[in-house]
This record gives structure tokens, C-alpha cells and sequence, in this order.
């Protein structure tokens, strides 16, 4: 329930009742005052420290790791494991090892085969995995006992993935794994024994012995060690809890870039620093976290999972920003390989445009525009070359083509190629990505650009249609079209970023200047006296309903709406000079 209710009293200021408290905030070029109010919020609220944490299992992928029982090559290690599953069934299993293996269940065999490599598994998109092999087997109902040999090579890491997977890679979640050891925290489900002599190997028929005598000693069944690992903290009084705003994540990005731009060498770019620092500073030890310790939801794992915009053209604004400020050779040492991914290895389509492999294949995320665009043209700024002009500017123009519906002149949340048909829901914050994008486009394409006259039309033409949908009170809701979804506090900033830009720097006619100012006297009722900023949708997958859309949560200080909030203030600011 939303405790705010907004009380405008006209030209003196607007007052926002937050439980009992009323706070009042003058009008008269305020805008700065508010972002930096919510930038301090921000500030305070990010730590840049650890805690240590017990790693545990990631995704429902079993890593079943013999290291700690170090096989020489020839020697056979076993694991044993209990999968549930609630009904029969017949379940596939992504698999991936570097030697060779033998898997039963219920004593029958499953599996048998050998890889020279492995082939780590790969997470294409969120959650979604890549493998050598697959199988498939039937399961009962209740528990199924699984077993694994597994033969070490001379070089190969002896660990296996293994994960029962659709045929996408995704999760299968009608079995699940567990050791049967009655544990407060189990950082895998399994149990290990071994090694064992080349010249022995047990029978699975006989059954697996509770400890093995081995020459003059003795084998037990034993975990693979507790690992504890470091995880970013997240202050205990901070308004934003889900993680921390050290980490790299797109919101983050878009977030700390707009506090940079709040000044230029005062207390928000230290800030930027500070963060752009100590981020370089863990990237050695984080990288042999995701790639060794196979943490794939640790601390920084998006910076080296790096298989989408959202790990890549967005978390990385602040830096590519600091390095158009300044020459830092550790800086452009992260950027440019992330430049290569955005421009080379990122999702396309056949025509260039941006997309992703989920929910389906080819499917174009109106999100992708703000998370590409504006690292392209700082790009081609750094780099001096057109070509990031050219594709920032088809991205523009294709993501309208596709994602743009005619009738209403609003955006829909997604295209899916394989269908050849848009989204459901007209999303706000989707739509306020794709207007912050092309308000970035607009303030740094060169006007002698091909493209650039197509682009103003089509932005004038953007904020046209969204101003039909503005509420009188100044807000956007969270489906545009549906006034009787909530008042959304990003999507409102996001527009308010445009058309500010828009009329200041005269892409838009003064009329649209009461819309700008209307859309910001709105998200300021949305922010309480200590800078917490309310009424932020919480992150959003492609829906396939409304009612999808309808029903998400809002979470106070969010990260993905407060780069927006930030720079609406700006702009605002700079509007009312």
C-alpha cells in the first residue's frame, strides 16, 4: 500500500504528506536540490566492504567437484546424490566434464561416455545454460538414488556439471537434488569417496559401502569443503535491500552515471570514483570466483557472464563516462572489450537490431535501447568512429519498427521474431527507456547524420503520443493505456527526462514545458524528506499478459528507477534556468 498522497499547492511549492510528517518543497528550480537529495540517499546507503558467506548451489546446476579428493589421472572418484521428483517422469539432463564418467540411477546405467575437454557450462541469458552432453532417463515418484565414476585425465579439471534441463536450458524443476544429510546449510548436495587405486572399482550392483579400506587406509564419504566467500554488503539501515549498489548491474550503472553528472569534480564524482575504483580493484579476484569457484551468482558475476546488454552496455556508463574525462589505461582495459561484445558478439537480429535468446529466441526487449544506445555514442566519442553514430541510430529507428504500435504511438514491451508479433502491454518504463534513449541520441548525433532528421520526427512524434496518457496529476501509470494501474514513479521521470531535454533544447515546442514540469511535480511527491525514493516498478521479464504487468511490486529506492529520478532533476533544473 502506498502510504503517499500528493497535495499541490500551486505556485508556492508542492507538499508531500509521508505518515505524519509534511514536507515542502519550493518550486523554483528545485530540480537540483531534489536529485542531489536523493543522490546523498544513495551514497549513504552504499557500502564498499564484504562479508564472508558460505557458498552454496546456484541455480539448481550441480557442481559436483572432486578437486578437494585430487584424482591423478587413471583414478576413479565416485559421488552419490538423492533426486526427488514428485511424479514418474522422464527427465533430461544437461552434462558437461572433461574425462570419463558413468552415471547410474537406481543401480541401472544411465550414461557412459568420455570428453577430452570440458566445456564449462555457459549461462546464455538469465538462468539458461549451455553443455557438452545430454541424457535423459525415467525417474519414479519420491527418491532416486544417482551415482557417478568418474575417471580423472591427465590435465582435466575433474569437476562435472550437471543439471536437469528443457531442451532451452533452463531449469527443470520436477526433480530436485539433496544429499539426504540432515544439514543447516549444504553447500552441494553430494557425497564424494575416493580416490580409489586405477587397478579397483567398486560394484554398483553390491551397493555403495559406507567406507572403504584402502591399502593401509581408509576412505569416507566427505563434501566438498565449505567454501566461504566474499559478498558485497548491503547496509542494515539502507532503503534498497535486494543487493547491494556496489555490484554491476545495468540499473547500477545507469545510477551512479547520473550522480556523475550532478558535478564535475565535486562530492558525486569522488563518489563515481570511488565506486569505479574499487570495482577495478576486485575484478582479478571476482573473475577466479565466477570462473573457478564457479560462483555464478556471486558478487560482480554479471561483469564476467557478459552475455547481454544488461551485463554489458549499461553497468559499464560510468566508466566509459570517466574515461571520456580522463585517460585511465585500467579503465579503457574494461571498456574496450565490452565495446567489442556490445558492437560484435551481442544478440541481433539478421538487420543489426538488438535481442535476446529469452523468453525465446530473436525476442527485441524495448529495455535494450537504453541499455545500448548511450554507451554506442560514448563510444564514438572515445573512439572518434562512425560507425557507433550509425549503429546507435539504426538501433533507434529498428526498435520503432518493431516494437512501435501505430494506432496509440506508444511502445509495446517486446517483439517476438518468431512469431512476427509485439508484446502485450504497453509498459511504462519500457517506453521510458526508449525515450531516454533517443534523447541521448538526439544530444550527440551529429546533425549532418543521415539519420538525424528521421529521429527528431519520430521523437516528436513519441512525446505527442505520451503526453495523451499523462495523468492530470502529472503521473503516467504502469501500463500507459490502463489509468486504472498504479501511478509509476520511473516511467513518469523517464518521460520527464525527455521532454525537458526536449523543449530546452528545442526539439519540442514551450508547450510541452508544463508536461515536463507536471511529471516532475509528480515523482517529487513520490520522494520522503529523507530521499527514499517510492513507487519504483521492481525489475520486469516480458509478460505475456496485462495482468502481468498489473500486479508487479513496487520496492522503495530501487536502482532501476533512480538514475532516472536523478536526471529528471537535472534536466528540470536546466529547464527552469
Amino acid at each position: 500500500m502506498n502510504l503517499f498522497r500528493k497535495i499541490f499547492l500551486g505556485i508556492g511549492g508542492t507538499a508531500v504528506l509521508t505518515g505524519m510528517s509534511l514536507k515542502v518543497f519550493p518550486q523554483e528550480n528545485d530540480g537540483l536540490s531534489v536529485a542531489k537529495k536523493v543522490a546523498d540517499k544513495v551514497i549513504a546507503d552504499t557500502h564498499f566492504a564484504f562479508t564472508l558467506v558460505p557458498q552454496k548451489e546456484v541455480l539448481g546446476l550441480q557442481v559436483v567437484d572432486f578437486r578437494s579428493l585430487r584424482p591423478v589421472s587413471g583414478q576413479q572418484v565416485y559421488a552419490k546424490s538423492k533426486l526427488t521428483a514428485i511424479s514418474d517422469t522422464v527427465l533430461s539432463f544437461g552434462l558437461s566434464y572433461a574425462g570419463q564418467i558413468s552415471i547410474w540411477i537406481n543401480s541401472k546405467p544411465v550414461y557412459d561416455g568420455e570428453n577430452s575437454v570440458v566445456k564449462i557450462p555457459k549461462e546464455i541469458s538469465y538462468n539458461r545454460f549451455t553443455f557438452n552432453q545430454r541424457f535423459s532417463t525415467g525417474l519414479k515418484k519420491g527418491d532416486n538414488e544417482i551415482v557417478i565414476r568418474y575417471t580423472a585425465v591427465e590435465a582435466g579439471l575433474p569437476v562435472v556439471f550437471l543439471m536437469p534441463a528443457t531442451k532451452e536450458g533452463d531449469l527443470d524443476t520436477a526433480a530436485k537434488f539433496g544429499s539426504g544429510i540432515k544439514e543447516e546449510s549444504q553447500n552441494t548436495a553430494w557425497m564424494l569417496l575416493g580416490p580409489l587405486h586405477k587397478t579397483q572399482q567398486l560394484s554398483l550392483h553390491a551397493g555403495l559401502p559406507d567406507y572403504l579400506m584402502e591399502g593401509t587406509g581408509v576412505l569416507n564419504w566427505a563434501k566438498s569443503p565449505q567454501r566461504f566467500i566474499p559478498e558485497l554488503e548491503t547496509p542494515a539501515n539502507a532503503a534498497y535491500q535486494r543487493d547491494p549498489y556496489t555490484d554491476w548491474h545495468y540499473s547500477h550503472g545507469a545510477m551512479v552515471w547520473s550522480i556523475m553528472a550532478l558535478d564535475a569534480d565535486g562530492k558525486y564524482s569522488a563518489f563515481a570514483k570511488q565506486y569505479i575504483d574499487f570495482t577495478l580493484q576486485q575484478i582479478p579476484y571476482f573473475g577466479y570466483q565466477y570462473n573457478s569457484l564457479f560462483a555464478w551468482r556471486g558478487s560482480y558475476h554479471r561483469i564476467f557472464r557478459r552475455t547481454m546488454l544488461d551485463d554489458t552496455g549499461a553497468p559499464i556508463l560510468p566508466f566509459s563516462e570517466w574515461l571520456l574525462r580522463e585517460k585511465n589505461a585500467a579503465v579503457k582495459e574494461l571498456v574496450m572489450p565490452i565495446a567489442n561484445y556490445v558492437a560484435n558478439e551481442q544478440h541481433r537480429l539478421k538487420d543489426g537490431t538488438f535481442c535476446r535468446p529469452e523468453p525465446v529466441e530473436f525476442t527485441v526487449w524495448a529495455d535494450d535501447l537504453f541499455m545500448g544506445v548511450p554507451f554506442l555514442l560514448q563510444m564514438a566519442e572515445i573512439t572518434g568512429d562512425r560507425k557507433y553514430y550509425d549503429d546507435a541510430s539504426n538501433q533507434v529507428l529498428n526498435f520503432r519498427k518493431y516494437l512501435l504500435d501505430p494506432a496509440t504511438g506508444l511502445y509495446k514491451h517486446a517483439w517476438f521474431n518468431d512469431k512476427r508479433q509485439q508484446s502485450a502491454a504497453y509498459w511504462g518504463r519500457a517506453n521510458g527507456w526508449v525515450a531516454w534513449a533517443n534523447a541521448e541520441l538526439l544530444a550527440k548525433l551529429p546533425r549532418t547524420h543521415p539519420a538525424y532528421k528521421q529521429v527528431l520526427r519520430n521523437f516528436r512524434q513519441e512525446m505527442k503520443a505520451l503526453i495523451a496518457y499523462q495523468d492530470k496529476n502529472g503521473f503516467w501509470h504502469q501500463v500507459l493505456d490502463r489509468p486504472d494501474s498504479y501511478e509509476e514513479t520511473s516511467c513518469t521521470a523517464l518521460f520527464t527526462i525527455a521532454l525537458a531535454r526536449g523543449v530546452r533544447e528545442g526539439w519540442l515546442n514551450a508547450a510541452y514545458k508544463k508536461n515536463a514540469l507536471a511529471g516532475w511535480e509528480a515523482v517529487k511527491t513520490k520522494i520522503d524528506e529523507n530521499g527514499v525514493v517510492h513507487g519504483i516498478c521492481q525489475g520486469t521479464d516480458i509478460g505475456y499478459d496485462q495482468e502481468f504487468y498489473m500486479k508487479r511490486k513496487t520496492i522503495d529506492n530501487d536502482p532501476r528507477g533512480m538514475g532516472a529520478v536523478i536526471t529528471a532533476g537535472i534536466e528540470i533544473s536546466k529547464l527552469r534556468k
